[in-house]
């Protein structure tokens, strides 16, 4: 966590980044209930995405912002993005609709950008994912780091890329 802010920092990546509005033209035909979406502004402090978001069927996914808390949302936000991704979770599906229904459980919580994983009071669009299926015995942070940047997602090895656009992080 502390090498990825030091890292953006000293490359003027401060904050959420560039949001400048683009059509990444990622296809959600492959989403699955329980895969995990990625989305990526240029220059955001966070890494290589900004963003993630648990889908949870019918065009929805749960994410977490400073405004909404966690809340529930149409996924078609996430082709706004310059990078996105679709990460499916290595579980079965009873596993991963009980993380849903978990997460779903959640909604209106608090966010906080910095929710550090043990902390019990506060949400961000990341820990609740990790939250969710940690709680089925999933662990999606090869890290074991105390705050979950969404780029851990990427990179864990208990998920696979289903789609990728806008380039593959380092």
């Amino acid at each position: 966590m502390i090498f990825t802010y030091s890292r953006n920092f000293k490359e003027g990546n401060i904050g959420y980044g560039n949001q400048s509005i683009t059509n990444n033209a990622i296809a959600f035909s492959e989403l699955k209930p329980g895969d995990i979406l990625l989305g990526g502004w240029t220059g955001c402090a966070y890494g290589y995405f900004s963003h993630a978001g648990l889908y949870v069927g019918n065009h929805k996914v749960l994410e977490s912002y400073v405004k909404t808390g966690v809340t529930l949302n149409s996924i078609s936000h996430y082709r706004d993005y310059p990078r996105a991704c679709i990460l499916r979770v290595k579980a079965d599906d009873e596993i991963k609709q009980k993380a849903i229904d978990y997460a779903l459980q959640q909604q209106g919580k608090v966010f906080y950008p910095v929710a550090f994983k043990n902390d019990g009071h506060y949400w961000n669009c990341t820990k609740i994912i990790w939250k969710a299926y940690q709680r089925q015995g999933v662990d999606l942070d090869d890290n074991h780091d105390l705050w979950i940047p969404p780029e851990a997602f990427y990179h864990s090895s208990r998920v696979e890329i289903i789609a990728l656009k806008g380039g593959a992080p380092d």
